[in-house]
C-alpha cells in the first residue's frame, strides 16, 4: 500500500521543529516525522527526484565505528605501490560481512584443497566457485547422499581430513566413489566435503597456534574482516582490497581497492520512506536538519495498514541495510579535529558529479550516502577446475 493524501491527512504534526537528538531523548522508536519545511529552502522539484519532505519511519538507531575511505585507481604509468583515487567516498561499517586484504602485500592465494590441507587452517575464504559434494539429509529417504554441487563463494571452517568412499548424486545418477577431502562446515552448518584436487583462490583468515613449523605460511595470502583491520591498527592511508563480500549497489566506478581516510565512531538512525518504492536512509544525528513529528503515530503505526507494514518491513531489512557498504558524495575531513562533517543519508542516484564546493551549514543539509544492496559478490565464478581423478598423495608444490 502506498502512503496516499488520505493517509497523509490523517498525520498530525507538532508545531515544535526538534533535532533528532532531541527527537530520540523524549520519544521511544519507531515514530513518524519529517523535515521541518522552513529548515531547507525550497526546491524545484524534478520529477522522480527524492522529495525530502516526505514523512518518514524514523525506526532504529546504529552506533558503531565506520572507515571513511576513497575508491583507488590504479594507473599502469604508476609503480606498484602507489595509486590514484577518484575522489569517491566509500563507508563501510565495522559489521559489514566481507573480506578484505593489504593492497600493497604480494597477493598469493592458495590454489588448491590439497595445500590447504597441508597448513589446516581453522578457517579459509574461498574467492570463486568451488567443486565439493554437500551433505544433504532428505525427509522420507532412509539412505543420505552427498550431492555434488559447485559450492558458492564463502569461508569455510575446517573439521577434519576425510578419506573413504563416497555416496553422491549427480543428477539421477547415484555414484561411488574413494576420495580424500577436506572435510568443512559453512556459516549456516552445512557439512560439505571438497577433494583434495578441487582448483581455486583460497585465502587464509585464521590458523591453529600449533600449525607446523615445517609448513611456511609466511607468503601465503591472508585476508581479514574490516573490524579486525581496525583492531590491528588501520590507520589512514592504508589501501586495502575487497576480496569478498557485497560493493556499492550506486554506480561509482569501483575497483575493490580503497584507502582509507578517516576512522570514525558515530551514532545514525536507519529510517525508510512510507510509499511503496520504500527508501531506506540513514540519518546522521546532527544539528539539520530540524525535524517534526506526527502527534498521533503511536496509533496509527498499530491500527493503519501503511505504518504498520512499514514497521514490518524495516524488522526484516533495517540491520542488514545497516551493514552494507555504501557511497558517500561530497565529504571532507577536518584535518584539525578529525572529524566529518554529519549529513543526510538517503538513496538517490546522481546524474552528473557537481562541483564540490566549501561547505557552509546550509549546504551540508544537502550532502548523502547512497544506498548498497546487491546479490553479486567480487570474484568470479570463471576457471573453476573439475578432475574426477582422485590424488593419492597432497601437493608437495612449495607454497
Amino acid at each position: 500500500m502506498d502512503l496516499n493524501d488520505e493517509n497523509k491527512a490523517h498525520l498530525q504534526w507538532s508545531d515544535n521543529p526538534q533535532t533528532l537528538t532531541d527527537l530520540l531523548n523524549e520519544n521511544t522508536l519507531p515514530i513518524v516525522a519529517k523535515v521541518y519545511t522552513e529548515t531547507l529552502p525550497a526546491e524545484s522539484g524534478n520529477p522522480g527526484s527524492f522529495d525530502i519532505y516526505q514523512p518518514l519511519l524514523i525506526y532504529k538507531e546504529i552506533t558503531g565505528k565506520k572507515v571513511y575511505a576513497k575508491i583507488v585507481q590504479d594507473d599502469v604509468l604508476l609503480s606498484a605501490n602507489r595509486h590514484e583515487d577518484d575522489g569517491h567516498i566509500i563507508v563501510v561499517p565495522t559489521s559489514y560481512k566481507g573480506w578484505f586484504r593489504l593492497a600493497d602485500d604480494e597477493d598469493k592465494p592458495l590454489t588448491s584443497i590439497a595445500n590447504i590441507a597441508r597448513i589446516m587452517p581453522l578457517k579459509f575464504l574461498s574467492s570463486k566457485l568451488v567443486s565439493g559434494y554437500v551433505y544433504i539429509r532428505e525427509q522420507g529417504k532412509s539412505e543420505c547422499f552427498h550431492h555434488k554441487v559447485e559450492i558458492q563463494p564463502g569461508v569455510f571452517y575446517v573439521k577434519n581430513i576425510y578419506e573413504d568412499f563416497v555416496r553422491y548424486t549427480q543428477g539421477k545418477i547415484i555414484k561411488r566413489k574413494l576420495l580424500r577431502c577436506l572435510e568443512c562446515y559453512l556459516d549456516d552448518e552445512t557439512e560439505v566435503l571438497l577433494p583434495f584436487d578441487s582448483q581455486g583462490l583460497f585465502y587464509l583468515i585464521e590458523v591453529k597456534p600449533s600449525t607446523s613449523k615445517h609448513v611456511n605460511i609466511d607468503n601465503v595470502a591472508f585476508v581479514y574482516n574490516i573490524s579486525d583491520m581496525i583492531t590491528a591498527g588501520l590507520t589512514t592511508d592504508v589501501v586495502i582490497q575487497l576480496v569478498h563480500g557485497r560493493p556499492p549497489k550506486k554506480s561509482c566506478g569501483f575497483t575493490s581497492k580503497i584507502k582509507v581516510c578517516d576512522l570514525i565512531k558515530d551514532k545514525t538512525i536507519v529510517a525508510c520512506t512510507l510509499n511503496k518504492e520504500k527508501r531506506l536512509l540513514e540519518l546522521p544525528l546532527s544539528p539539520y536538519p530540524l525535524f517534526v513529528k506526527a502527534h498521533n503515530d503511536t496509533e496509527l503505526l498499530i491500527s493503519n495498514q501503511v505504518f504498520s507494514q512499514a514497521v514490518l518491513y524495516m524488522e526484516m531489512v533495517a540491520d542488514n541495510y545497516a551493514n552494507e557498504m555504501k557511497v558517500r558524495y561530497n565529504y571532507a575531513v577536518n584535518n584539525n579535529t578529525n572529524k566529518t562533517e554529519e549529513v543526510i543519508v538517503e538513496e538517490e542516484e546522481e546524474e552528473e558529479e557537481e562541483d564540490v564546493k566549501p561547505e557552509t551549514e546550509v549546504d551540508a543539509k544537502y550532502n548523502g550516502f547512497e544506498t548498497a544492496s546487491r546479490d553479486n559478490t567480487f570474484g568470479s565464478a570463471d576457471d573453476v577446475f573439475e578432475d574426477e581423478s582422485l590424488d593419492t598423495e597432497i601437493e608437495t608444490t612449495k607454497l
